[in-house]
């Protein structure tokens, strides 16, 4: 239109010319309109889609709320105008500490995003968590100028994360408690039981000659009956104490191995057992867990035995994060029905005229490994043999 910009020629007409740029203006005008149109209309479903989730807050760089979106209102249950010009202590709680705000403004306020959980105060006095995401606007110079804070409402997961601690501290006391008590009447259980057992086995051997065979008969269960007690005590004992708060300390397997060959060196003699190993490492845990736990699955491998002599192997296997220990035997095995009630207390699988025993040896094993943060497992077969792996984390 302005014709002071054009160079004419003589033979142009300057009214076509005027046409042209009227035409090209009106399209130029038309088409920055659609494209705002466009550009509004797409930033109103993504607003409508961030009302539908999370609340969205913009503040100036003194934190004072510019925009909040309708989700801010709806949880805060302030109005639109009740948040506008305010800063965020509005919805402040009390709860967290004032180095908590602190660390959060000295992240921002370097232009850094900051993320985390805050705890809000509504406007009817109710609370309400969110996940907070904090992302800075900045200027040319690298400053922040505004602020953009997109909130999650994690009320319900708060709720539910603080029952299941409170469930889980619950269950620790509880724990303790029963383990305590355990203790203490297994260890109070053992004076009287011992003088029982003394008194029947005077009663034996004193008036053995004086009484006929049936009354010796019942002096005999009455003493049977005592050990075996005093061992089941025993065993209560050891399963109480396999939580023992004790200091990790470096154990060599392979020595503590020997000493449990040592130890069981009559059973093995007799059953003719052949124990292989290969080279165990060193670990880090309670000492005399450890030898609880090496005794029960060898002294198993050698009880339960078929008609030939036991082999029992013991391995290992290291990964990136823990020892795979292995020890397998060529027993009478445990059939698959079995296979997950034999790490329960008093679960016995034969009676006790075929195996000795209380049913407590392979729940001290579980017991010990998962104290020491590992699991335990078995791969059987029935008249082949059984293979007991466990694992033990590394500790540097």
């Amino acid at each position: 239109m302005d014709q002071s910009t054009v160079s004419l020629m003589e033979k142009e007409d300057p009214i076509f010319l005027q046409n042209i740029a009227v035409d090209l203006g009106s399209w130029l005008e038309r088409n920055q309109y659609l494209d705002k149109k466009v550009l509004l209309d797409t930033a109103r479903v993504i607003e409508s889609v961030f009302d539908k989730h999370a609340i969205i807050a913009i503040t100036d760089n003194l934190g004072i709320i510019n925009y909040a979106n309708e989700r801010f209102c709806i949880v805060s249950k302030y109005s639109l105008e009740e948040l506008i010009g305010q800063d965020h202590r509005i919805i402040n709680s009390g709860y967290h500490s004032k180095d908590f705000f602190l660390n959060l403004w000295s992240t921002i306020s370097k232009g850094e995003t900051w993320k985390g959980e805050i705890k809000n105060r509504a406007k009817d006095g109710t609370y309400y968590w969110v996940a907070t995401t904090i992302v800075p606007f900045l200027d040319d110079a690298g400053l922040p100028y505004q602020y953009a804070s997109i909130l999650n409402e994690v009320t319900e997961y708060k709720q539910l994360e603080q029952k299941m601690e409170k469930q889980v501290t619950e269950l620790a006391r509880s724990n303790d408690e029963l383990e305590q008590f355990a203790y203490v009447v297994t260890h109070d259980l053992q004076e009287p039981l011992r003088a029982i057992s003394s008194f029947v086995q005077l009663l034996k051997k004193y008036c053995y000659t004086q009484l006929d065979q049936r009354a010796n008969n019942l002096i005999s269960h009455a003493v049977a009956g005592t050990e075996r007690m005093q061992q089941l005590i025993d065993d209560l004992l050891t399963y109480a104490q396999a939580n023992a708060n004790q200091a990790f300390v470096e154990i060599d397997c392979e020595q503590l191995l020997n000493n449990v060959e040592a130890d069981l060196f009559v059973t093995i003699s007799e059953c003719s057992a052949i124990i292989t190993h290969d080279h165990l490492p060193v670990v880090k845990g309670i000492h005399f867990q450890f030898i609880q736990l090496f005794t029960n699955l060898i002294n198993n491998a050698l009880k339960f035995q078929r008609d030939q002599p036991p082999k029992i192997h013991v391995g290992v296997e290291e990964k990136r994060d823990e020892w795979v220990f292995l020890i397998s035997d060529n027993g009478i095995g445990i059939e698959k029905q079995y296979l997950k009630r034999i790490f329960r207390v008093f679960q016995r699988l034969h009676s006790r005229s075929d195996y000795a025993g209380t049913g407590i040896g392979l729940a001290i094993c579980k017991k010990v490994v998962e104290h020491h943060g590992g699991r335990i497992w078995v791969n059987s077969e029935f008249n082949v043999g059984s293979s007991f792996y466990f694992t033990i984390p590394k500790i540097e």
